[in-house]
């Protein structure tokens, strides 16, 4: 279990999950390291020993690095670390302006994937041997399955997901380092105003388009009404983490009800399209198959 000198860094503590995250960890009296693209809306979290606030935007690499150089100087250490930072690009993929889709492919993989390489390199060599840490991604159920609209948003996640699984496979098991991806379904945090809405392109700007249909529904309050609360799914990660002695962390931790069957009904529908054509696929092989295919 995780103790009182943990050192935790979070991004994205200005709202949503990542404040009330920050706020959990304070109020248990663990070290955090809350960091924002603009430090006053840290204010908060009192000025104490045990709180850094520092400013960082994951598609700058240089305050990326500086505000991981500034942790390991003011505590000598670093255990947790949760890319929380994001924001939802929607529109119609035809209408997208590059420069658009390529700010949110920043934003949602390759800021993470630098904080990451650089977190676990912290883990190994600065934390004592074998010490290791924790490396978070609060992804999506975006990042497992698609809805319309959104298709550079899943990009991000998608590709967020498979770098970190993949990347979980090759570190050494005596490193101590763990890996987690979170995927929550829709949250209470001021959803319209944490979503980038593309100008529409006229062939789809129809009352009965997909896009439109699935907006309009996720826009009506009484749906946001039953999204999961912030507090209580930083609650959950944050038992989840400092618990993972007792009970190892999941590849992927589900959060809010509604995802339970969009992921069983996601993975049926693969099953069923797999044994639909399984005569195909089997034809394309080679004439030996290999038996021994190891796992990993």
């Amino acid at each position: 279990m995780l103790g009182l000198n943990t050192v935790w860094f979070v991004t994205g503590c200005s709202s949503g999950v990542g404040k009330s995250l920050a706020s959990a960890i304070y109020a248990a009296g663990h070290n955090i390291v809350a960091t924002a693209r603009n430090v006053d809306t840290l204010s908060y979290l009192p000025d104490e020993a045990n709180v850094l606030k520092l400013k960082l935007d994951v598609t700058s690499r240089e305050t990326i690095l500086d505000a991981l150089s500034a942790t390991v100087a003011r505590f000598n250490q670093l255990d947790v670390v949760v890319n929380n930072a994001g924001y939802a690009l929607m529109g119609d993929t035809e209408a997208v302006p590059e420069s658009d889709a390529r700010l949110q492919m920043e934003t949602l993989f390759w800021g993470p994937v630098l904080i990451t390489q650089n977190a676990v390199r912290i883990f190994r060599e600065v934390n004592p041997a074998g010490k290791g840490g924790t490396i978070v991604q609060l992804s999506s159920i975006g990042g497992y399955l698609t809805f319309p609209g959104g298709s550079f948003y899943h990009a991000g996640k998608f590709a967020l997901g498979g770098f970190t699984q993949s990347f979980a496979k090759e570190v050494d098991p005596s490193w101590g380092i763990k890996f987690l991806v979170v995927a929550p379904g829709g949250i209470q945090t001021n959803f319209g105003s944490n979503v980038h809405l593309e100008h529409r392109h006229p062939a789809y700007d129809t009352l009965t388009s997909p896009f439109n249909q699935l907006f309009q529904y996720m826009m009506s309050p009484a749906v946001q009404e039953t999204f999961s609360q912030p507090g209580i799914c930083a609650e959950v990660l944050f038992d989840a983490i400092v618990g993972q002695d007792k009970r190892p962390l999941p590849t992927r931790l589900l959060m809010g009800a509604e995802t339970i069957p969009l992921v069983e009904a996601e993975n049926m529908r693969a099953a069923e399209e797999v044994k639909a054509w399984k005569e195909e696929t089997i034809k394309c092989s080679a004439e030996v198959v290999l038996k021994d295919v190891p796992s990993f």
